[in-house]
Order: structure tokens, then sequence, then C-alpha cells
């Protein structure tokens, strides 16, 4: 403001309050502004400037004055912040002073940015005025950059700028290479100031910067002809800032114009744009076009803080709080050493790793905030049901979905390629109704990888086509982490779950298998877990038919029963050995699980029998006594099972005589009982088979026999004489045969045989 008022308070002011140095306060600065909930840490992370110099006010940091709620019309009151101590103070309530504070490190601002501060202008002894600004340049002046005014000091210039049309301050004392968001406490009509309190966006590209209507942002009209500039010329605040209240601020600043992400799509603006929202109300709805690229950035980095000035009236102008999230960083990666991209006071992180190479690549990040159903839209281009994860505790919009942005500004057309390195990110999931309904056992998990065309900003779709073309996941921990290999480019990256490109783990179980096992017997377990075949592209989208890799690998594979003794990984996957167990008797059921490496779970089952003692008994008959060279003997076999379990799995074995012929061989297994003193049988046949000259036969299950139930097995066997036996039976050559029985079970039997005799 030009009124000239001189005060006294000034000298009152300064006796009555200590003023902290920043070099008083060693501390580790965090990668950008956190000062949360006030700025009593990390105070030697910001400079100081103020005027008049001779009065020793280089700005500084005091005790809060007392926090009111905001007003505001429709935003409802909220709570005065609480636990604010320490404030960071501009200018005392005192005329005719100016004061800025810088970050100490230049920060990322090519790209998206979201900033949050509270500030209080109160106390003023006569009228408010003139107001701050939020503040981001790259000035050759760096942090001792301040706007001094004609002579010497002037409120009106807010601390960062001049006005080549007014004499409120002079024509070339602006901050240059700026932008300034203004909240602009007092009305100066010679530069064309609105009417009490008012907020506007101004920038004079590299030139000094300007409080005048020259430097003024515009806002193109709805239908896109002609700037309706008057819109934004005649923005009034929708509270009084100067009222003595807390304000809440935030300012989003955005690169591209994504579906969701960009409020420049409401007035189909293809490019970057800014939006202000105080105390809730959103003061450029649609936002402003503007390109932060125009003030001369130095590799994207600029630096970003506040200025405040007092001209004939004064006030106490606080910033209370203030955080600031770009949500580009640059990193130089070093070969083989991780690296982490802290963003959003850690509700997220993206980490790189570069696999081999000698040289370091410089590597920028850049996160893409989209709702669900947008994100869910792109990568159901090419991958049908894939869902996007929902990230947790974001701001402004928590619960949103996260695309990344990776690009290398030292290499051709900020494209990383070549860039073989593992890439990921941690986060914690939201829970919010209706997001990231996936089975936390078979989450399907994705690390999707995509190129638009734009080697700027690879996440922007393309014209035609779809955006992302391959799964590049290797593993996945649900609430922590997903991670894959780059495939030797950068682009654009985002976690999905519900990939329908993966697939199970197809384990193979060679032991047991379905059959019965002798109760007690030592049988081993054998059985495998191949990688899962995943990472497939969609061909039916017309993608490489091929995979690209890296794949998931199968991470265990464990068996449910027995013990696992071994199991050794391959290139192909899992293979392993362990004991089955058949302690009891009865069904059991043998299942094999793997788990991949993105958490996916596959299962299968062999079921098997385990069955108890009992006692076989067999009995072998040769007829006719009587038999010479080409005659025939047909051995009359009858097998039962005497108990007391089942019989499971009973055969007949007989190696026939050396000097005799296999013709044939059947037999019946029979089940009788005597029901109403009436007999009842039904018979089973039993097939014969001869290997050589042994002959087996199947019988199958025997019950125990008892009075009540008469069950047992018959059979014939048919053999042709085919010369003199060499076995002599006292004087006489005669022919032995010997027939065996078995089954599953252990058999208490100690000699389950049977021998007959033929003479020659």
């Amino acid at each position: 403001m030009t009124v000239g008022k001189a005060s006294m308070a000034a000298t009152a002011v300064l006796l009555t309050l200590v003023a902290v140095g920043s070099t008083a306060f060693g501390q580790n600065c965090p990668t950008s502004p956190n000062y949360s909930p006030d700025f009593s840490s990390n105070q030697s992370c910001l400079t100081l400037n103020g005027t008049p110099v001779n009065s020793g006010y280089p700005g500084f940091f005091g005790p809060a004055s007392t926090l009111t709620q905001p007003q505001g019309t429709p935003n409802p009151a909220q709570p005065a912040p609480s636990g604010v101590n320490t404030v960071l103070r501009l200018t005392p309530n005192a005329a005719y002073y100016t004061g800025s504070a810088w970050f100490n490190t230049p920060l990322p601002v090519g790209s998206s940015f979201t900033t949050s501060f509270t500030f209080q202008l109160s106390g003023a002894s006569d009228y408010p005025a003139d107001g701050i600004a939020f503040v981001i340049q790259n000035s050759p002046a760096g942090t001792s950059a301040i706007e001094q005014g004609a002579s010497g000091w002037d409120g009106c210039g807010l601390g960062f700028g001049d006005s080549p049309t007014g004499d409120c301050a002079s024509t070339s004392g602006g901050i240059s290479n700026s932008l300034a968001v203004e909240f602009d406490s007092f009305q100066n009509a010679d530069i064309n100031d609105v009417s009490g309190s008012h907020i506007s966006i101004q920038s004079c590209g590299t030139g000094p910067n300007s409080v005048d209507v020259t430097c003024r942002l515009t806002i193109p009209s709805p239908s896109g002809s002609a700037p309706a500039d008057v819109n934004l010329l005649t923005l009034k605040s929708p509270i009084n800032i100067a009222d003595g209240y807390v304000h809440y601020v935030t300012i989003n600043y955005v690169t591209q114009a994504l579906p969701s992400q960009s409020a420049c799509i409401m007035n189909s603006l293809p490019g970057p744009c800014l939006d202000v929202t105080i105390d809730g109300n959103d003061l450029f709805p649609g936002g402003v076009p503007f390109d932060i690229s125009t003030i001369g950035l130095s590799s994207g980095n600029a630096y970003v803080g506040f200025t405040g000035g007092t001209g004939g009236g004064n006030d106490n102008q606080d910033i209370l709080g203030w955080t600031f999230t770009p949500q580009g960083q640059t990193q130089t990666l070093q070969p083989g050493v991780p690296a982490t991209y802290p963003f959003q006071n850690d509700a997220y992180d993206y980490e790189a790793t570069l696999n081999g190479g000698s040289s370091p690549t410089t590597t920028t990040v850049t996160p893409v905030y989209m709702t669900p159903q947008d994100c869910d839209a792109l990568v159901q281009e090419t991958y049908k049901g894939a869902h996007c994860f929902i990230y947790a505790d974001l701001s402004p919009n928590s619960d949103s979905a996260v695309m990344f942005e990776v690009t290398c500004p030292n290499l051709p057309n900020n494209e990383c390629n070549p860039f073989s390195a593992e890439l990921g990110t941690s986060f914690t999931l939201s829970s919010e109704s209706g997001v990231n309904m996936f089975n936390a056992t078979d989450p399907f998990p994705g690390w999707l990888k995509g190129f638009g065309g734009n080697s700027v900003h690879p996440c922007a779709p393309p014209a035609t086509g779809n955006l992302f073309q391959s799964n590049q996941i290797d593993s996945f921990t649900i609430d922590t982490k997903t991670r894959g290999g780059s495939g030797n480019t950068g682009s654009c990256w985002v976690a999905t779950y519900d990939q329908p490109d993966e697939t199970l783990s197809a384990i193979t179980i060679t032991s047991p298998t379905n059959t019965s096992y002798a109760q007690g017997s030592m049988v081993t377990a054998s059985y495998g877990c191949p990688n899962p075949s995943s990472s497939q592209p969609n061909i039916s989208n017309n993608l490489p038919s091929g995979p690209v890799g890296p794949y998931l690998v199968t991470a265990s594979c464990t068996q449910s029963t027995g013990s696992q003794n071994s199991c050794t990984q391959s290139s192909t996957g899992l293979t392993c050995t362990g004991s089955v167990d058949t302690s009891t008797a009865g069904n059991h059921s043998f299942q094999v699980t793997a788990i991949d490496s993105g958490l996916n779970t596959s299962t299968k089952t062999v079921t098997y029998n385990v069955v108890a003692p009992t006692n076989l008994q067999i009995l072998n008959v040769g007829l006719p006594g009587t038999a010479g060279t080409g005659s025939n003997i047909t051995y009359a076999i009858g097998v039962a099972d005497l108990g007391p379990a089942n019989a499971v799995g009973v055969m007949v074995t007989d190696p026939l005589p050396s000097n005799t012929s296999f013709v044939s061989g059947s037999g019946s297994n029979v089940t009788c009982s005597i029901v109403n003193k009436k007999l009842s049988c039904s018979t089973t046949p039993i097939q014969c088979s001869a290997s050589g000259n042994t002959v087996s036969c199947g019988v199958g299950m025997l019950a125990p026999l008892s009075i009540s139930s008469l069950n047992g097995g018959t059979i014939q066997i048919k053999v042709k004489v085919t010369g003199q036996p060499a076995t002599m039976c006292g004087k006489k050559p005669c022919t032995i045969d010997t027939a065996t029985v078995s089954a599953a079970n252990p058999d208490t039997n100690s000699n389950p045989t049977s021998t007959t005799q033929t003479i020659w």
C-alpha cells in the first residue's frame, strides 16, 4: 500500500520479541518442507530475510497469536490447529516491513506438486495490510530474494513484486523468474486491486515479477474462444483473509490433463495448470493454465517459500504450518545401490536399483494420482478384469490410484533406455469400501509397464492403442511392496490386482497316489511346484504374444501332512520330498500348497487309504492228481480273509512250474450271507493274466470270513504239462506249484502261501 503512515510500533515490537536466527538450529533437513503442526523444528532449513535491515529484523520464529477457527461460507467452521507453538512471522504488526523465507534446497517443481499451509493475519493496530504470497522462484538472488520497493520497502509489493503501471513499488525490484500466489489484504487502486481481500496468481516469466494486472494469470472462457480474464481480475476472496482467523490453503500444480487428475480438463486444456483452495473454497474451478517452466527452471528445480509486506498499515503476518509435496523426485542411481523416493510423508515410496553397468543414471519419478475408475479403465484396455491398487492417506485426495512416470532427464528425449533396473513401490493400501476388494490369499497382483508415446510424460494415454503393454511383476507383499524388472526401459508403471494374465503353479504329486498303503509303512512323498507362467500379454488385443518377464517364481512348496525332507529350487520351480502319514487306518488327504512370489496360492490334493493288519489265508489244489506230458492241470485256489480288517487290493501270484505253460485263468470274488435262513451270494469276476510263466490274479477287496458272511475268492488256473518235471516226490517225478496271496494290509499270517503236488 502507498499510504505513508509512520509507526513507532516497530521499535516496540523488536524490543519485546526475541528474533531467533536460523543458524541456531543445527538439524538434518527433510527432502521437502514438512512443518507440521508448526515451525518448532528444522528452523535452520529456512533462510529468513527482512527489511528494514538496520532494524535488525530478518524475519523470525515466534510464539503463535491467539488462534481461532476460520470463517467462510460455505465452508463450515473448523477447529484451529492444535499444538501450534512456534510460527514463521514474515512481518510484525508494524508499518513498512518486508519479509521472505525460503527452503534452503531447491525443490522439483517442474512436475506436479501439492503444497498446503495455514496462515493468520492478526494484531493490526491500525488497519491490516498488505498481505502475503506463496512464491516459487529461480532468481539469481536465490535464498536472499526479497522485493524492497521504491523507497527501500513498500507493502503493496507483498515482498515479491514491483508495479510497472503504478507507483506503489519500484519498476525493477520484483523477484525475477518467479510465480506468486498472492493473498492481498488491502486495495491499491493504482494497480487495479480488487476491493477488500483478494487472491490472484502473478508471474512475469523470467522478468521481475509484478503485482500489476499485466502479470496476472487469466482464465480461458468455458468455450475456449477468448480469455475471460475479467473473472480473474475481479476475483475477491470468499472470506476476509485479514479477519484474525486461521485460514487453510492448498495449491495444486498438475502437468498433464489426465481424466481425473487435472482440473484443467474441465476447460479442455491439454497443458499444466494451477488450482488454489482456501478454507474449502476452490477459487479457480477448472484450473488456471500455467506452464511453470516459463519462469526459467534449472533442471526442473526452484526455491519455494513465502513473502509478505506491510505499508502504512500493519499486522502480524504468520505462517503457522507448511508442507510441500513434490510429485516428481530426481535422484542419481548408482549401479547396485538401492534408492528410495519418499512421497506423501511415507504414504508410499518408490524404489529403484540399477541391475548392472558402471554408469550412474539420473532418474525422475513422478506419481500421477487418479480415481480408481479412471485407472481401471486404462489397465483394462489391455488386461480385462484387472484393478488398480488404491493407496491410503494421500493428500489432497486420499484413497487414489497412483501411476508412476519414470524418466531420465540426462538421456535422449528423457527416455530411460537402456535402463536395466529393479523397480517397485511400497504403500499402505486403502480399506475404503468398494476398493481393493482382493482375495488376500490370491491377489493376482501386477506391476504393469506402459508407454503412451510421450517420453516426457510416458503415462499420458496414447491417441490410439493401449497405454500398458506388459506385466513385469516378480514379487508382492500385501500392504508392503510390489516389485518387478524394468525390461530395460523406464516408462509408466502401476500396481494392480486381479491380473488375468497370471496363472497358478501347476503342482505335480507323484507320491502318494490314490491307492492303499499298509498302516505304519514307510512311504516317501514326491512332489513339485513349478514356476507359474505369468506376465503374459493379452494377445487378444494385438499385443506381442511372447512373455516379456521377469515372471513370478514359486516361493514355497509345502505339504499339509507328514513332514517335508527337502525342497530344491531350480530354474523351473521347486522339487520336494517328504514322508506320507500312515500312522492311522482310514482315508487320508495329502495336500500340497504352492505360494508364488506374488502371493498367488494354488493347491493340489491326493487321497489315499491306510489299511490295518489282517489275516489272509490261501489253499491251492491241483486237479487231477496225476498228469503226464501233454495233459492239463487245473490249480483250484481259494483265498479268504480271517480279519479283523477288510483286506484291500488282494492279489494271488502263482509262479508256474517250469515244465508247464499257462493256458487260462479266471475266478470269482464271492460274497455270501445268510438272510432269513437262506444263503444269498453275489460274485465279482476275477481277472488273471500271465507275464512269462507267472500268473497274477487281482482278487480285489475281501471282507472278513465268518459264519454269517461267507466271503472269499476262488480261482482256476489251467496249465499244460510240457515235459517231465525235475522235482521228485519220493521216488516219483512230480510237478509242484506254490501260490501266494498278498494285500495292501500288513498280514498277521507269517506264511501266506499254499503248495500243491501233481504226480507225473
